[in-house]
């Protein structure tokens, strides 16, 4: 009788222990065929709304920052530029023209793009009115099984931050032949 009770203290203490750690950090994940590595201090998750592939987040200065990460299969999703002008199209007004490089020596075609300025409908995990001072960085990988878009949004401020930080996230990417 005293080793049923036992052992049902140990498992009831057990299952409480374990529901308390979180599960741990991938180093390295997959969109698709593209392989990024987890930038340290940002925590993966897969989303549940089914239209994005995987998010990093983090918060730096009190300020929570979400990297997106969409696969669309080759031939969906729209062309690199559709991608580029829906960017674009997020911002009310911009400081200065869009930063759009194609850097070469990557084992898969790669767009980047910075915009800086007011943000229509807000930045993501904001409010839904315009947000003047936001910044947005995306990288649209084209493997051969399609595009993969990952982005990251929010205030210029916090953004800035991890500027190195996304552009060395994709750029790594990008050179691996998947």
């Amino acid at each position: 009788m005293k080793f049923s009770s036992l052992l049902v203290a140990w498992l009831v203490a057990s299952s409480l222990l374990s529901a308390q750690t979180p599960p741990p950090q991938p180093v390295a994940f997959r969109i698709g065929s593209v392989r990024f590595d987890r930038p340290e201090g940002w925590n993966y998750s897969r989303p549940a709304d089914g239209v994005r592939a995987a998010l990093l987040e983090k918060k730096t200065g009190g300020v929570p920052l979400i990297i997106t990460f969409t696969r669309f299969p080759a031939g969906s999703g729209g062309s690199v530029q559709a991608n580029v002008d829906r960017w674009i199209g997020q911002f009310l007004s911009t400081e200065t023209p869009a930063e759009i490089l194609k850097p070469a020596g990557t084992a898969l075609p790669l767009t980047t793009v910075k915009l800086a300025g007011t943000m229509r409908g807000g930045v993501p995990g904001g409010p839904a009115q315009d947000t003047p001072a936001s910044l947005l960085l995306g990288a649209i990988l084209e493997s051969p099984d399609g595009l993969v878009i990952t982005k990251l949004a929010g205030l210029k401020t916090a953004v800035s931050r991890e500027e190195k930080v996304f552009a060395n996230l994709v750029r790594v990417a990008a050179g691996r032949a998947p």
